[in-house]
């Protein structure tokens, strides 16, 4: 797996890099990834963790401010909407219109959402199923690779 990462108004961190790399192999060991990503490490507002890109596949944000222990799962939870939309299930059009499923569902944002509208978005209630038991495997992997 090929993976790039970008900055913005902060510091090149080797610490996320080794986390974010390592954690995203053993996941692509778990879900179905592209064979490339591209992970953005900005500081993001308060209370927001990480982000897909609407108009790529492969690229996601995660916030660079995290503390190290939090960013697997966030990954985790990013790594599965990439699934999403690598596999087809999830589209945001550059416009952004959301699909799941072929389906047109909103164009609304998630900062003009309540907090459980935006949880019970078919593509974040898919990513709550699963998130657990992919990091649970991911974790097991990064500690007994073999």
């Amino acid at each position: 797996m090929d993976i790039k990462f970008f900055y913005r108004n902060n510091q090149h961190s080797y610490k996320h890099e080794v986390i974010i790399t390592s954690f995203a192999i053993a996941i692509s060991k778990v879900i179905e990834l592209p064979d490339t990503l591209e992970i953005c490490l900005y500081p993001l507002e308060e209370n927001v963790y990480g982000g897909i890109d609407k108009n790529r596949i492969n690229r996601i944000g995660i916030n660079y401010d995290l503390p190290l222990q939090d960013v697997p799962k966030i990954l985790t939870h990013e790594l599965i909407h990439v699934h999403q939309k690598h596999k087809g299930l999830f589209r945001v059009t550059p416009d952004g219109m959301c699909y799941w499923r072929g389906i047109p569902y909103t164009k609304k944002l998630p900062d003009e959402m309540t907090y459980d509208e935006y949880r019970n978005l078919p593509w974040e209630v898919d990513v709550e199923k699963k998130q657990q038991d992919v990091l649970l495997e991911a974790l097991k992997l990064t500690n007994n690779p073999k």
